[in-house]
């Protein structure tokens, strides 16, 4: 079909304002093409405007109109959307609201965002004013240039924008969208900056963690300890919780457990060790390796037992190898007599054993062959049983055990005898029917 043909056919539209559109969107194609019709496209497009009664109706085709002139870089875009802008005082403030955020966004995929914080501020509703806001800073984040004069430009449209944006959680958000754009453009201490004005604490939390992720992939993390540091301390006093946990399980989970652990070490709440290592049991178990080997004797030995009570309530054979990376690193006679119960409840008494077998506390020793013996004789396996027994160092508890296991082997013999008799006599009886 010939363009001319196209056009004539769009003419044949019953609905003024689909008629509108239609007319604007063959405009930007001609006009995107270098067709000299596009003109009369967009002729066509306004001279539909007059057959539409709703006055609202009207100033969204008109808008469509200077979108299209506007994808197709035809300057005359801004008086149309100065139009818009001044005729839709007339409307309803919902009616006026929803042109203005339409508009708004429309600029900023244009560009044009200074023009797009002007439509967005006088939008009368302040949630919806304060979300489009948001959409405006998120989206001139994510559109700043190398170029340091556009980007000059745009970060401080940027803080106009924030200016206007006073309600939490919005703020927040829009603080976010600016600090990882600063990271993006290498302002690391910006974005600190930019966390450190947050108001919401689920959404600094969220900052917080993303900025941390971020400077690790980058490998520039170790330089910003410091900063790190005090931006915790800054936090955990504005939201009254801790945030040196967030930072430390973060950087652990993005494989830097010796960063973690030296963070944790200058609060100096051993607590913490605990704490971070669950988050890791929880978000990603393969990162517990790397954090238990940063750790001294006494920290890896708390973190292990920690550890052991947790994996203990749903033992299963999948945490083996976990297991014995916590067996390897928490070099404890206390978490070892841990790792040995969960052999025994996965079903591998000899590994129980054998680690009984290296205990020197005779306590620990006593409860992890007790622990092995039982077992065995729950199998059936006597001999086994009392030979265990046997290895248990101290005195009274190695006597009150063998005594426990001779008075069952007892018991499950005799029960056996009178098991035998019940089918001798029950095979007597057979015969004499």
């Amino acid at each position: 079909m010939l363009v001319v043909e196209v056009l004539e056919s769009a003419g044949d539209i019953p609905d003024p304002y689909v008629r509108a559109v239609t007319y604007a969107r063959i405009g930007e194609e001609l006009a995107r093409k270098g067709h000299p019709l596009y003109k009369r496209a967009f002729l066509s497009a306004f001279e539909s405007l007059t057959s539409i009664d709703d006055p609202f109706k009207m100033l969204k085709a008109l808008l469509s109109i200077g979108v299209s002139l506007g994808r197709a870089r035809i300057k005359a875009y801004r008086k149309v959307f100065a139009r818009v802008f001044s005729e839709s005082r007339d409307l309803s403030p919902l009616q006026r609201d929803e042109l203005l955020k339409t508009a708004s966004l429309a600029l900023l995929t244009l560009g044009d965002v200074g023009e797009a914080i002007t439509f967005a501020v006088e939008i009368s509703d302040a949630k919806l004013r304060q979300s489009t806001l948001v959409s405006l800073v998120r989206g001139i984040s994510r559109s700043l240039e190398v170029n340091p004069i556009k980007t000059a430009y745009r970060l401080r449209k940027i803080r106009l924008a924030l200016e206007y944006i006073t309600d939490e959680p919005y703020r927040s958000k829009a603080l976010l969208e600016l600090s990882k754009a600063l990271v993006a453009l290498g302002s690391y201490e910006g974005a600190f900056s930019a966390v450190r004005e947050m108001g919401s604490r689920e959404w600094a939390r969220q900052a917080f963690k993303e900025l941390a992720f971020r400077l690790s992939e980058l490998g520039v993390i170790e330089r910003y300890v410091d900063s790190f540091t005090a931006l915790t301390e800054e936090l955990s006093e504005k939201f009254g919780e801790n945030f040196i946990s967030e930072l430390s399980t973060a950087l652990a989970l993005a494989g830097r457990g010796k960063l973690a652990v030296h963070l944790l070490r200058k609060l100096g709440d051993e607590s913490l060790f605990e704490r971070v290592a669950l988050d890791l049991l929880d978000k990603n178990p393969s990162a517990i390796g790397d954090f238990l080997s940063a750790l001294n004797e006494g920290e890896s030995s708390r973190v292990g037992k920690a550890l052991m009570n947790r994996i203990l309530e749903e033992p299963t054979p999948e945490k083996r190898e976990l297991v014995n990376t916590i067996a390897r690193f928490a070099r404890s006679e206390e978490v070892w007599a841990k790792v040995a119960r969960f052999y025994i409840l996965t079903g591998d008494v000899e590994s129980a054993r054998r680690i009984g077998l290296a205990l020197q506390s005779p306590r620990l020793r006593s409860v992890v062959m007790a622990d092995v013996a039982h077992h065995y004789l729950k199998r059936g396996d006597v001999e086994k049983a009392i030979d265990t027994a046997l290895e248990v160092r101290d005195r009274r508890f190695a006597s009150l055990l063998m005594s426990e296991i001779l008075i069952k082997a007892l018991h499950e013999e005799l029960k056996g005898l009178e098991n035998g008799k019940a089918q001798v006599a029950g095979g007597k009886a057979r015969k004499q029917a």
